[in-house]
Parts: structure tokens; C-alpha cells; sequence
């Protein structure tokens, strides 16, 4: 009995971070070209030439998808 209701616990508990998970990612919201991407070379230059107002930082993209 008491491995059963340990079982249920988890379970319900897999399900939960499952659901949280998955709405974490769909409400997540783009601020930049990168992404979710934290190290990125590229996304610190993009960020570098959007703070200077160059006109050619909207031509930068990032790989980092």
C-alpha cells in the first residue's frame, strides 16, 4: 500500500512539472534575435550595435536557436 501511494506521488508530481514546463515555454517571450541564448558571441554584438542605434544591427541574426 505504501508503495503505491509513493508511486502516485510521483507520478503526480512528474505530470506536474511536465504541465509547468510546458506552459513556462509557450507563454516565453523572444526580447532578441538569440532567443533563450546566454553565451552567444554574436547576441552580445547584436545587443553592442542595437545600444549604439547602428543602422545595420537589424541585418545581424543569430544562430543560436
Amino acid at each position: 500500500m505504501t508503495q503505491t501511494i509513493i508511486v502516485f506521488i510521483i507520478v503526480i508530481a512528474a505530470i506536474g512539472y511536465s504541465i509547468f514546463s510546458v506552459v513556462k515555454n509557450i507563454r516565453k517571450k523572444e526580447t532578441s534575435a538569440c532567443g533563450g541564448c546566454n553565451g552567444c558571441d554574436i547576441k552580445k554584438e547584436i545587443t553592442k550595435n542595437i545600444s549604439n542605434n547602428s543602422p545595420n544591427s537589424a541585418s545581424l541574426s543569430c544562430g543560436c536557436k
